[in-house]
Formats: structure tokens, C-alpha cells, sequence
């Protein structure tokens, strides 16, 4: 049997084991790189980035390695996110170039200036240099630099230049954010290289300078689900091959100088979420064959010359949210298609042409925030009833008070990739206060008691008919009322006491009514000045009666006078009596100046002199 080896030969030979230098893990390119591009930004830049101490590990702000397969594997990044760190200077590319397996580069929401450059790391995949001041052009060899490349977002920038026709990105490609900048020029007619095989999913070319027509050739991009050209100056008609993009879920023309029909080939867009066409100079009458589009939530035609009737087939569109139908040549009485949209929102018919009456079922909508209908041909009565319908209108749901009211409403859909699932992640946002709009109509009658139950409202705008009776007295409930205008009525009677107790008011127009009686308060309404000109008989303090009729004599601007044209109370016999007084004395002074001044007697009686 062996003898064990004695204790202390056991801890000498762990001793030295112990002191034996390790072969030192090799030098980080990486770390190297990006002390590189630490030091070529400004110097409060670099301060941003004082974490960058020590061995390259996930420590670093903004920095994600790539995971080690083994102990001594040298780190590598594979994320670099550096949004929103006010970092300045010109883009260090050559640094960066020298991060080989860098697969995500975000330098967004920085003040980064200077030309793009073509010698990022080819290995990128996705690349956000957005909310920069990058100046010049998207150069051609971009595309050409960055092979793997699937999302690029170059977005509000300051990039000028025309593209180039000869620019085209490779299939692979999934988002091209082009949009915020100041690029001029014609739409590339070949954006990517081979259409049928393209990946592309979102192309976002808003807000820029384009000219020029709509290229046939990003109607073959059949992968596209979000198209957006909004905000140049893009003119011609619509591609009729627009409806070949049968994935496309949102298309956004709006603010253009686009002409002609709305074309009938959208209705192959069948999985349309959001159409927005608004503010171009498209004509004709709305088409019924977007009754195919049964997932449409907002449909924005308004500011166009679209004319015609609501067809009745549009009926079928029934998930529709915001409907934006304004500034256009609409007629016809209102269709009993709009019934159908339950999960309506927002709806706008101003500037139109819209006659005939308000239907019973106007206000029914289970959601309805917003309800424009002014400025067209409505005649009759406003319909009481609907009112309680919408939880909205009524203060409930997630609905607060906001911190300011939003006039005009406003929509923003925003649309980004998913980088995981590589699907189109929509949304909107409607901004927007609660609120109704009926003026500038032909409506007669009075002021339906449940309108003024709404306890949700923020806006109310009934100026510009010829509603009658008094108003309702239920006004000073509207907590929440901000703008109120009843103006350019013929509405009679006093003006409620509740009103000066709408601490939330903010506009307050009553003018140019037939309004008579005191005033509530005057604290409550002095912050309105000229909210009740035009109503003759309305009074405040002293000037009222104990009755609260307007005194006599105080009929200023009325056509009702007493006997004597208005000469009574006030400025009535008090004003006659000095008046005969004055006379009498003037009278008597000149008889007695003239009976005993010899003077003044030879002067009146003196013979008159014959001249010839």
C-alpha cells in the first residue's frame, strides 16, 4: 500500500501552482474601437460616456457583447445604443468600422452632424441614426455598404439632396425611414433592387420635398404593409396598381397636390387599416366598392373636391373609428350607412353640402368623442335623444380632463417593425377634445334639454342658426365645458345662473341673441368681454329692476321707445325739464337785454337804407 505524500509537499506544490502567471486573455479590438469613438466626439460628449472604464464588459453604457463561447474568448459588441445622449460632433465612422460583429447601431436623438459615410460595418442590421442634423444626400453606395442590412432609419435629418435614380436597396431590406428631412428631387422608380423578392415591409418617404408622380414601381413591391408619401408635393393620379399591394395595412397620401378619382382598385387592399387621402385635389364621387375594405378604422378623404352622396354600400365598412369626410362638395341628406359605424369615434362632415335633417340616431354611438356636422344645409329640429349613449360624451371610460382643449383634432398613426416577429406594429393616436359642433346650419327650434345633460362634453357649438326658446336651465351642470357658443341665435329669455359658476370655461360667446334679464354675476362672466353684445336686454347692478326687466331708457340699440321716442326715466323728464328751462331763461334774458339796452333797441330798429 502507498505511502500518502506529507502534508507540507502537498501545499508547496498548491503554492505553486498558485503563483504561476495565466497566459493574459488577448487585447479587445472592440474596446479599442470604441475609446476611438469616444474620442473623436466633443468633450461634454465624452463625459456622457465616463462608464467606458476598465475591460470591455456589459457595464458600459449602451454597450451589449456578443456572448463568449469560452473563458478567454475576446468580447465583441453586438448592440451599440447611444440614444439621446446629446452626443456631438461629425458620425465616427472609422472607429466604428472597426466593430466587426456589430449588428445594431442607434445614435438617435443625438447632434450629430456631417455627411453619411459608406463604411459602417457590414455587418449591421439594423442602423438608427435619426433626430440628428446629418446634412447632403443618401449616398448609393449605402446600400451597396450594408448588405445584411434589414431596418434603416434615417428620419428627421437634414438631408437635402435629390436620391438618386440609380438607388435601390437589396430584398432583404424590411424598413426605410426616409421621412422629416428636406430631400427634393422624384421618387427612385426602383426603391429596391428586385420587387417580387423584396422583404420590405414599411416605407416611410413623409415630409420631404418630393415631385413628381408616384412610381408605378413601388406598386410592385408586393411585401409593403405601410406606405407612406405624406406631406410633398407629389401630384398626378393615384397608381391604379395600387391595389396589388393586397398586404398593405396603411397608405398615407395626404398633403399632396394628387389629382383624379379615388380609384376603385383600393378595394383590393383588402386588409386597409388606415386610408388617409385628405388635403389633395381628388374629385369624384366616393367610391362604394371601399365597402371591401371591412377592416378600415380611419378613413381621412377631407380637403379634397369629392362629391356625391355617402353611398349606401359604405355601410359595410363597420369598424370604422375616425371618419374625416370635411372640406369637400358632399350632398345629399345624411345616409343611414353612417349608422352602421358602431365603433365610431370621430366624425367629421364639416364644409359640405349635407342637407335634409338630423337623424334620430346621431349621437347613438357607443364611443363617440367628437362630432363636427357644421357649416352644411341641416334643417329642422336637433333630435333629443342618443345623448346618454356614449360613455365618452357622458365623463366615463379613461377620459380625463385635459390639459388643454385640441382644436382643431388631431390624428397621428405611427407604424415601426418588429424586429423579432418582423410584422408591422401600428397604432393611432387621436388628439382631440369631446365635443359637438352643429353651427352654421339652417337648424331651427330649441335647445334639446339632454344636449345640455352631457356631462362630458368640453366643446359645444350650436352658433349660427335659428335656434329659439330659452336656454336650458341643465347648462350649469356641464362641469367640463371648456368652449360654449350659442351665438347668432334667436335665443330669448335670461341668461342661466349656472354659467357663472363653470370653472372649467374658457370661451363663452352668447352674442347676438334676443337674451334679456340681469346677468347672473358679474364676477362669474367679467373674464368674457363682449360674450352677450348684440342682446339689448340684458342688464346688470342698477341698471336692473327689482323684476329683472331692463329700467326704462335704458333701451340702448332697441326699437321699443315710449311715447316721447325714448325721452323718459333716466334720461326721460328730468332731461325735457331742464331742456324747457333752458329755453324759457334764454328767452326772457334776450327780451330784457333787448328792451333796456338803447344800444341793443337802435341797433334791431334802425331804419333800413333804400339802395338803388
Amino acid at each position: 500500500m502507498p505511502t500518502a505524500a506529507p502534508l507540507p509537499a502537498l501545499l508547496l506544490l498548491i503554492l505553486f501552482l498558485a503563483s504561476t502567471p495565466r497566459p493574459a486573455a488577448p487585447a479587445s479590438a472592440d474596446r479599442a474601437a470604441l475609446l476611438a469613438f469616444r474620442a473623436s466626439l466633443s468633450s461634454p460628449s465624452r463625459a456622457a460616456l465616463s462608464s467606458w472604464r476598465g475591460p470591455l464588459s456589459p457595464s458600459w453604457l449602451g454597450v451589449s457583447l456578443h456572448p463568449a463561447t469560452t473563458p478567454t474568448t475576446t468580447p465583441s459588441v453586438a448592440e451599440l445604443v447611444l440614444r439621446g445622449l446629446n452626443l456631438s460632433g461629425t458620425l465616427p465612422a472609422p472607429p466604428l468600422a472597426l466593430l466587426r460583429r456589430l449588428r445594431a447601431l442607434d445614435l438617435s436623438a443625438n447632434a450629430l452632424w456631417g455627411e453619411l459615410p459608406c463604411s459602417l460595418p457590414r455587418s449591421l442590421v439594423s442602423l438608427d441614426l435619426s433626430r440628428n442634423a446629418l446634412s447632403g444626400a443618401v449616398p448609393t453606395c449605402l446600400p451597396s455598404s450594408l448588405p445584411a442590412l434589414r431596418t434603416l432609419n434615417l428620419s428627421a435629418n437634414s438631408l437635402r439632396l435629390p436620391l438618386s435614380p440609380r438607388l435601390s436597396f437589396p430584398a432583404r431590406l424590411a424598413a426605410l425611414d426616409l421621412s422629416r428631412n428636406a430631400i427634393s428631387g422624384a421618387v427612385p422608380p426602383r426603391i429596391v433592387a428586385d420587387p417580387d423578392a423584396s422583404a420590405l415591409l414599411l416605407l416611410d418617404l413623409s415630409h420631404n420635398r418630393f415631385s413628381g408622380e408616384i412610381p408605378a414601381g413601388i406598386t410592385a413591391i408586393r411585401s409593403l404593409q405601410g406606405l407612406f408619401l405624406a406631406g410633398n408635393q407629389l401630384s398626378g393620379e393615384i397608381p391604379p396598381g395600387i391595389g396589388n399591394l393586397t398586404y398593405l395595412q396603411v397608405l398615407d397620401l395626404s398633403h399632396n397636390r394628387l389629382s383624379g378619382l379615388v380609384p376603385a382598385g383600393l378595394a383590393g387592399c383588402f386588409q386597409l387599416l388606415y386610408l388617409r387621402l385628405g388635403r389633395n385635389r381628388l374629385s369624384g364621387a366616393l367610391r362604394p366598392e371601399l365597402d371591401a375594405l371591412d377592416s378600415l378604422k380611419v378613413l381621412d378623404l377631407s380637403n379634397n373636391q369629392i362629391s356625391g352622396e355617402i353611398p349606401l354600400p359604405l355601410a359595410g365598412c363597420r369598424s370604422l373609428e375616425v371618419v374625416d369626410l370635411s372640406g369637400n362638395e358632399i350632398t345629399g341628406e345624411l345616409s343611414s350607412a353612417v349608422a352602421k359605424w358602431q365603433s365610431l369615434r370621430f366624425l367629421s362632415l364639416a364644409r359640405n353640402q349635407v342637407s335634409g335633417q338630423l337623424p334620430d340616431w346621431m349621437f347613438s354611438f357607443p364611443t363617440l368623442q367628437w362630432l363636427d356636422l357644421s357649416d352644411n344645409k341641416f334643417v329642422g329640429f336637433i333630435p333629443d335623444g342618443g345623448f346618454n349613449v356614449s360613455a365618452v360624451l357622458n365623463g366615463g371610460g379613461d377620459q380625463g380632463i385635459p390639459s388643454e382643449v385640441v382644436l382643431p383634432p388631431q390624428l397621428f398613426v405611427s407604424a415601426s417593425v418588429d424586429t423579432v416577429s418582423w410584422q408591422l406594429d401600428l397604432g393611432y393616436d387621436l388628439r382631440a377634445t369631446t365635443g359637438i359642433d352643429l353651427s352654421r346650419n339652417e337648424l331651427r327650434g330649441e335647445i334639446p334639454e339632454g344636449l345640455v345633460a352631457v356631462k362630458g362634453l368640453e366643446y359645444l357649438n350650436l352658433s349660427c342658426n335659428y335656434l329659439a326658446g330659452q336656454i336650458p336651465e341643465g347648462l350649469g351642470g356641464m362641469g367640463r365645458l371648456r368652449t360654449l357658443d350659442f351665438s347668432h341665435n334667436v335665443l330669448s329669455g335670461e341668461v342661466p345662473p349656472g354659467i357663472a359658476s363653470m370653472t372649467e370655461l374658457e370661451v363663452l360667446n352668447l352674442s347676438y341673441n334676443s337674451l334679456s334679464g340681469p346677468l347672473p354675476t358679474i364676477d362669474g362672466l367679467r373674464k368674457f368681454p363682449g360674450a352677450l353684445a348684440g342682446n339689448p336686454g340684458i342688464c346688470s347692478g342698477e341698471r336692473c329692476t327689482e323684476d329683472g326687466s331692463m329700467p326704462g331708457g335704458k333701451m340702448a340699440g332697441s326699437n321699443r321707445h315710449g311715447w316721447l321716442g325714448g325721452w323718459h326715466g333716466e334720461n326721460g323728464w328730468v332731461s325735457l325739464g331742464a331742456f324747457c328751462i333752458s329755453t324759457m331763461t334764454s328767452f326772457y334774458v334776450s327780451m330784457a337785454t333787448l328792451l333796456c339796452s338803447p344800444k341793443a333797441r337802435n341797433f334791431v330798429f334802425r331804419p333800413v337804407r333804400a339802395e338803388y
